[in-house]
């Protein structure tokens, strides 16, 4: 992949899903190759956080990405590379959001090994609704 969508920027600035408009400034004014590059980086960093301790699934998500650049190094449309860069500010997205690891503890036993970033307050359910004035 040779680009980056101009969303990864907000998405990877803010937890939230939200960014400031500086970062989005920011992030419109790069250009094409830099944003690439920082795709490809953040990627790479997302992986390590998501797969932290897995060594083969570690190797096969640095494998697959690098894979995935090569592929596509010699790209020279504009829209084709917006279109990549989407897809790989999604698929961070996606592996930052979505992914737990899990253990085999026993012969059909897995152990959830959540980071504490996926980890969100739940509002506590009441029994007793409060009335309506």
């Amino acid at each position: 992949m040779r680009s980056v969508s101009g969303c990864a920027r907000a998405v990877i600035g803010c937890q939230e899903g939200a960014a400031s408009e500086a970062e989005s400034a920011a992030w419109a004014a790069m250009g094409q190759p830099a944003k690439v590059l920082q795709l490809f980086k953040t990627l790479h960093r997302t992986r390590q956080q998501v797969f932290k301790n897995d060594k083969r699934a570690l190797e096969a998500a640095r494998v697959k990405i690098n894979e995935e650049f090569k592929k596509h190094k010699n790209e020279t449309s504009p829209e084709k590379i917006k279109e990549m860069l989407k897809i790989g500010s999604d698929v961070e997205l996606l592996l930052r959001t979505s992914v737990i690891q899990g253990i085999h503890t026993d012969h059909d036993t897995l152990q959830l090994v959540p980071r504490k970033d996926l980890l969100t307050e739940n509002v506590p359910y009441c029994d007793a609704p409060t009335q309506k004035l």
